[in-house]
Order: C-alpha cells, then structure tokens, then sequence
C-alpha cells in the first residue's frame, strides 16, 4: 500500500486493505499482512492449496488507478522473476473498464480485482460488503461510457485496415485525429505538412507537449524532447527498414526533437524492427511503430484514464528490454 498524504487519506488506505485482508479470509485464504517474500515486501500474502500470491492494494481515485497499477504490477511482475510464486493479484479500489482490466492483466500477467469485482466476490458476506460500501463511487457496473467519437474513428481505421479507402492524406488526418482525441491537452499544438527552415525536410504532422502527465513528461525527460514528430505510411504491406531510415532524418538532438511515432496500416516488418533499434542504439533516437490495430487498441481504451498511456509505456518498455548489442 505504501501510502503517504493526509491522515484522513491514510486511514482510508488501511481500513481499505484491511477489508481486502478480510475478503480473502472469508474466501478460504489464509493471509499474512506486510510479508516479505525474498527482498521485496508486499501487501498480503494470500496463501490457498499450498500456493502463494502475492497481493498489492491501493485505494487511488480512478484518474489515477492505471498509473498506480502499472506501478504495482511492475513491481510484482519484477519478483516472479526471482522468486516461485503464483499468479500475483493486484487490487485497486476503483472501477476499471472491461477493456482497461483487460489489457492490463493480458500484458502485465497479473489478476486484477477491482471495486466492482470485490463487490461480486463480496457478495456472500454482508459484512464485507457493507464495508466495501464506503469506497463505492456511483454505480460499480465497470461499464463504459457511450463516446461516439471514438466509436467513429475506430470505424474508420478499421475499414481502412480491410479495404484501403483513404488518401494519403485522409490517412494523415485521420491518425491527428485519433492522437488528439487520446492525448489531448497533454498533446497540443497539432500542425500538418511541417516542414524545416530550408525546405528540406516534411513530415506528416508534428505536435508539443504540454507538462501535467506523467507519461509525456517521462518521455519529454528522458529523451530530451519538446516536440512528437509523427509519419503516417498508408502502405497495402508492412512497412520496411527504408522507412525508418527516412523518417530517422528528421529527428535531431540538438534540436530537441528525437521522438518520432511512426503508423502504418499492417505496422512494421523485423527489418523495420531492426532499423529502429538501431537508432535508439547508436544515436538515442525513439521511433515507436504503431499499426491500425494499435490505434484501434489504444481507443478501447481511452474511456479509463490513463490507459492509453499504459500501452504506449509498455510498447516502449518492451521495445528498449528487447535492444540487442
């Protein structure tokens, strides 16, 4: 749990995991509270048939549920590498979107209990849920809201997937559109067809980051960026190591421009794969490949905040682990 702030805040934390602790119990668990295993300590052990799960809790508002999850699965993710544990839980006392939950325990092999599966796990046990009672926000159904925008636009780059019915150029808008819809105000500033001061060099689109999140500030620290330089490749095929190579022109240091989100129809071939790894390699140089189904993936998410970044995050966590000499 691990949780600083007010005394007010800190009290709800404990009285969180402290109904969580108690939910295992009654589940058949046997549990150890602030246990250690290896280095590392954890919330719960929860221990069932002679198999032990390591449990992290967290009590966050839903603004920032996915970042605090990321942060715990990473964590938990970090000692099954060392240490013969089973499935790790994390659990969180805020309402997820199927699609959020989903993705998360898909890509960080993690389960993940939040507010409205307690309440289902709960429901034999009056006394519990009436203490889950006091963390309820609304209605914990986990449902999504209707966002007819995104709906659209995951329309259009599926069609454009099956049939390739835009323009270049279409295609240009349509990729602004979704960044903006994700990221917007984090990214702003949107400007097409930009091109440098001698004429030399066009890009697709270009955009500036505005500080307040902490994935865009992460990735504006770390690489040493003011701008996200995007190309959009409306290609029938995966696209190459060509590609890269040409976009990789127009990302400098020096100019505070170094990362440059890369999407194409099919995505990108190993060349291509290949190609980008060694910009990153030899000059620091990010190019993050998306497809129309990453943009598609990335929608589905974007009702529970912070999601969207998580994908992002974890392509790029998986891209720089992967780098070969």
């Amino acid at each position: 749990m691990r949780n600083g702030g007010n005394r007010e805040t800190v009290l709800k934390a404990f009285a969180f995991e402290d109904v969580v602790a108690d939910l295992f119990v009654k589940l058949g668990y046997d549990v150890v509270r602030n246990a250690r295993i290896g280095k590392m300590e954890v919330d719960l052990i929860a221990s069932l048939g002679g198999a032990q799960i390591p449990v992290e809790v967290s009590i966050v508002r839903v603004e920032s549920a996915m970042l605090k999850l990321r942060a715990d699965a990473e964590r938990l993710r970090s000692l099954s590498q060392t240490v013969d544990i089973s499935r790790p839980i994390v659990v969180v006392g805020s309402e997820l979107t199927p699609a959020a939950k989903a993705w998360a325990e898909s890509q960080y092999a993690v389960d993940i209990w939040d507010l409205k599966e307690l309440f289902d796990k709960a429901a034999p046990f009056k006394e519990i849920t009436a203490r889950l009672q006091q963390f309820k926000k609304g209605d914990p159904t986990g449902s999504a809201p209707n966002d007819s925008e995104s709906d659209m636009l995951r329309r259009q780059l599926s069609d454009h997937f099956a049939n390739n019915d835009l323009s270049p150029s279409a295609y240009e808008t349509l990729c602004m559109s979704v960044f903006i819809k994700l990221f917007d105000p984090y990214l702003y500033g949107f400007q097409k067809q930009a091109e440098t001061s001698d004429g030399g060099n066009r890009y697709d689109f270009i955009c500036r980051i505005q500080p307040g999140n902490p994935f865009w500030d992460g990735i504006r620290q770390d690489f040493r960026t003011k701008a996200i330089l995007f190309e959009c490749k409306n290609y029938g095929e995966r696209i190459g190591p060509d590609q890269v190579y040409s976009t990789e022109r127009y990302l400098f240091s020096g100019a505070l421009r170094t990362v440059c989100i890369l999407i194409s129809r099919f995505g990108a071939n190993e060349g291509a794969i290949r190609a980008a790894q060694g910009a990153m390699r030899e000059s620091g140089k990010l190019l993050i490949l998306l497809s129309n189904l990453d943009l598609i993936e990335m929608l589905k998410l974007s009702s529970q905040e912070g999601a969207a970044e998580n994908f992002l995050d974890k392509r790029i966590w998986d891209f720089i682990v992967s780098l070969p000499r």
